[in-house]
């Protein structure tokens, strides 16, 4: 890759939040986000003008209605490890080949100071606790004054989640399967994020290569926070969010990506997020709790783009990641 080239990202290494038993808190919770979202109004001009505060929930909201299509799906939801650039076959092949070598239950052990004696084995009857989660709070990427993008942080009280996700970069990292990232990582659950229903306008930006698995990336990593705004190639902590290098890059649709299809196409539109006033709402979810005791039970590596799920008369009942490869997270 030539010096300075920013990397193509295609796929990301995760940790999928939503499972059997954690999927219907999340749905909950976001249906109580949607109604509160769908009850910001803009204000009259006079009444902003006399206002110190810019929103209310319920209530009027200086800036425009944030659109329900903001609200990322159930299926969606997961903490990113990093993210990767693998543009050929074969690195896919050796990004998959590598994580199912990662004993992943034994790196979970290791960082909760468990002593591992060499060529042990991690299994469902060893004495460990399983990685377990929970989500309360509404945080803004950047100043929620003008903000596109919310998530809700992970809570672990086991003290392992961090350094767990750090040591999984570090191995996908000095195997060159992952971006080199060198700011904090900052992981979180995004439930918001406007770029997904933001208005498209023609890109001013030099046209970027395009190719299968990089599909969304504009959406995912674009706008502001997470993803944009913090994520991966943008400068802000790192948190991956893979869905920040989405956004930096749009690609076709299609499985995973071949370095040779990648083509340079020009005059490519591009959404813009919709920012808004998030601090009343960040006030009002302060001690919200998305989901309580969320059992992480995998580590899964997913191409960027979050595909629609179709029921069989072909209506969208979803959105998920495709998973190209997963191992359990087993203790």
């Amino acid at each position: 890759m030539p010096p300075n080239k920013k990397p193509i990202p295609t796929h990301f290494l995760s940790l999928p939040l939503t499972t059997t038993s954690s999927a219907p808190q999340w749905q909950a919770a976001l249906q109580h986000f949607s109604a509160d979202i769908q009850a910001l109004r803009p204000c009259p001009p006079s009444a902003s003008a006399s206002s110190s505060t810019t929103s209310s929930l319920p209530g009027p909201a200086t800036r425009p209605i944030v659109p329900v299509k903001a609200i990322r799906p159930v299926g969606t939801l997961h903490l990113t490890v990093g993210v990767m650039s693998l543009l050929r076959t074969e690195e896919v092949d050796a990004a998959v080949e590598f994580l199912r070598r990662v004993d992943v239950g034994i790196v979970l052990a290791e960082v909760g100071g468990a002593v591992v004696m060499k060529g042990e084995r991690s299994s469902p009857s060893s004495s460990y606790p399983p990685l377990t989660l929970s989500f309360t709070g509404l945080k803004s990427m950047r100043s929620p004054a003008s903000t596109s993008f919310l998530y809700t942080p992970p809570e672990d009280t086991s003290g392992r989640l961090y350094p767990f996700c750090q040591a999984l970069r570090d191995r996908f990292t000095r195997e060159k399967l992952m971006v080199e990232e060198t700011r904090a990582m900052k992981l979180h659950a995004t439930v918001l994020n406007t770029i997904y229903a933001g208005k498209v306008y023609p890109s001013k930006r030099p046209a970027q290569a395009e190719g299968p698995a990089v599909k969304d990336a504009e959406k995912e990593h674009g706008s502001e926070g997470d993803h944009h705004e913090e994520g991966h190639l943008t400068g802000e902590p790192a948190g991956g969010d893979h869905e920040v290098a989405e956004h930096n890059r749009a690609g076709s649709k299609g499985g995973h990506p071949d370095h040779q299809s990648l083509k340079r196409k020009k005059g490519k539109r591009r959404k813009q997020a919709v920012q808004f006033d998030a601090r009343d709402l960040l006030e009002r979810y302060v001690d919200f709790e998305w989901a309580r005791d969320v059992k992480v039970e995998k580590v899964a590596i997913c191409e960027m783009g979050a595909k629609k799920m179709l029921d069989e008369k072909g209506e969208v009942v979803g959105e998920e990641y495709t998973e190209i490869a997963s191992v359990p997270l087993l203790l």
